[in-house]
C-alpha cells in the first residue's frame, strides 16, 4: 500500500503546484516509428510513413497516395507498453488528411489500498487493479504548394486523455504546424509543436476510504488542476549525397535544432533551451536502410560530483518491400539508464496510386476536361477567355 500512495503522492505533485510545466505530456516525445528513431528523432519528415506527423505534419502534404503504419513496443522489461497506428489520405488538390492515435500506458497496477482491515488484518479479497494511460488522438491535415515545388505544409489538432485509473483523469488539447522544402539533393523542414500551447485539465476522484487513508497516512487530497505546454521550434535538415556505381547508393546526414521557451536540461539551458540531434542513414539500392543517431544531450553528475555530458545513442535499419516498409531501431528510451534499452519494430504500407483506394492529386488547372467524341456532331469547339 505504501508503494500505491507514493503513486499517487507523486501524481498529485506533478499537477498540482504549477499549471506551466517544462516536462508536461512528455509521452508525446518518446517518438514512434523505426525509421525515425533510428536516427534518434532528427528526421524532420518523410512522404513514406505517416508517422511523420510527430515530427513534421508538414509531411502529411508530401503523400500522393494511402499510407499506413503501426508500431507495438514494450519498455522497461515489459512493464509498459507502447502503441500506434496511423492513417494518411490523399484527397484531391493535393490536399492530404490523415489520423493517428498512440497509447502509452501500464496496465494491471495492483490497488491495495483496502488491503487492510479496520482490525487490521490482510484481506487479499480486496486487490483490485487499474490501469494508467497516456492517450492522444492527432487529427492532421496537409497539402502542397502549386506554384512552388517541392513545398508543403500541414498540422495536427491533438485531442490528450490521460487516465490514473479511477482516482484522476485530464483531457488536453493542442495545435502543431509545419513547413518543408523538398528537393533531390536536401530536404529543409520547420516544426512548430504546440503552437498555441497545449492546455490539459485534471479532475481527481477519491472515495470516502480513500480519503481516509491519505488523512491517516499524511497525504493530502488532490484537487482539480491544469497544466500548459509551452511552445517549442524545431528545425531540421538532411542532404544526400549519391555515390557507388549507378549511383545507387546514397549516404544522408540528417539533423535538428530544437529550442524550447522555457530552462531545460538540454545542451544550452537558458529563458531559451537548445538542444541538438544529429543522425544519418545509409540508403542501399532503395531496398535496405542503415541508420544512428546521436539525441538528448542532458547534464548528469557522476559518483565523484562531476558534471559531464551525457547522451542517448540509437541505431537503426529498414527493408523496403515492394510497398512495404519494416522499419527497426534500438535505442534507450529518455536516457533512463543502462540496460533498458529497447528493440522497436514497426510497419508501413503505402497503397499503389492505381488503387481504387487512391485519388489523383489534381490541381484545379490541370483537371482533364471531357470533351466527348471528336468525330461526334455534338462536339461543338467552344472559346474559353
Amino acid at each position: 500500500m505504501r508503494n500505491f500512495l507514493i503513486c499517487l503522492s507523486l501524481l498529485y505533485f506533478q499537477v498540482s503546484y504549477s499549471q506551466v510545466r517544462k516536462y508536461s505530456n512528455e509521452f508525446l516525445k518518446i517518438g514512434v516509428g523505426g525509421k525515425y528513431l533510428g536516427t534518434g528523432g532528427a528526421l524532420t519528415s518523410s512522404e513514406s510513413d505517416p508517422a511523420t506527423v510527430f515530427y513534421n505534419p508538414a509531411g502529411v502534404g508530401a503523400f500522393d497516395r494511402v499510407a499506413v503504419s503501426a508500431m507495438h513496443n514494450s519498455y522497461f522489461a515489459g512493464i509498459a507498453n507502447f502503441d500506434y497506428a496511423g492513417v494518411i489520405f490523399p484527397l484531391k488538390y493535393k490536399k492530404n488528411i490523415g489520423v493517428s492515435l498512440i497509447r502509452f500506458g501500464i496496465d494491471n497496477i495492483p490497488n491495495t489500498i483496502q488491503l487492510y482491515n479496520p482490525d487490521g488484518s490482510i484481506n487479499y479479497d480486496k486487490i483490485t487493479s487499474f490501469s494508467i494511460s497516456d492517450m492522444a488522438l492527432f487529427l492532421s491535415f496537409g497539402g502542397r504548394m502549386r506554384d512552388t515545388q517541392g513545398l508543403s505544409y500541414g498540422g495536427n489538432a491533438k485531442i490528450i486523455k490521460r487516465d490514473y485509473g479511477s482516482f484522476a483523469g485530464a483531457w488536453g488539447f493542442g495545435i502543431d504546424a509545419g513547413i518543408q522544402y523538398t528537393t533531390d539533393k536536401y530536404r529543409l523542414g520547420i516544426f512548430l509543436q504546440d503552437i498555441t500551447t497545449t492546455f490539459s485539465s485534471w479532475n481527481f476522484s477519491f472515495d470516502d476510504t480513500t480519503k481516509k487513508v491519505f488523512a491517516a497516512t499524511g497525504n493530502e487530497i488532490p484537487s482539480s488542476s491544469s497544466e500548459i505546454t509551452l511552445p517549442s521550434i524545431h528545425f531540421g535538415g538532411q542532404y544526400n549525397f549519391l555515390f557507388g556505381k549507378g549511383k545507387n547508393l546514397q549516404f544522408s546526414p540528417v539533423g535538428k535544432v530544437s529550442l524550447y521557451t522555457d530552462k531545460r536540461n538540454v545542451l544550452l539551458a537558458g529563458p531559451v533551451s537548445i538542444d541538438i540531434t544529429m543522425g544519418g542513414e545509409l540508403d542501399i539500392y532503395h531496398i535496405a536502410f542503415i541508420r544512428f543517431g546521436l539525441s538528448n544531450f542532458t547534464k548528469a553528475t557522476n559518483s565523484l560530483g562531476e558534471e559531464y555530458m551525457s547522451f542517448m545513442p540509437s541505431l537503426g535499419a529498414g527493408f523496403r518491400l515492394n510497398q512495404f516498409d519494416i522499419d527497426y531501431s534500438y535505442n534507450n528510451v529518455a536516457n533512463s539508464g543502462v540496460g533498458l534499452y529497447s528493440h522497436v519494430f514497426s510497419l508501413a504500407y503505402r497503397f499503389n496510386k492505381k488503387d481504387k483506394y487512391s485519388k489523383p492529386n489534381v490541381s484545379p488547372e490541370t483537371t482533364p476536361i471531357d470533351i466527348g467524341n471528336p468525330n461526334s456532331n455534338d462536339n461543338v469547339p467552344v472559346k474559353l477567355d
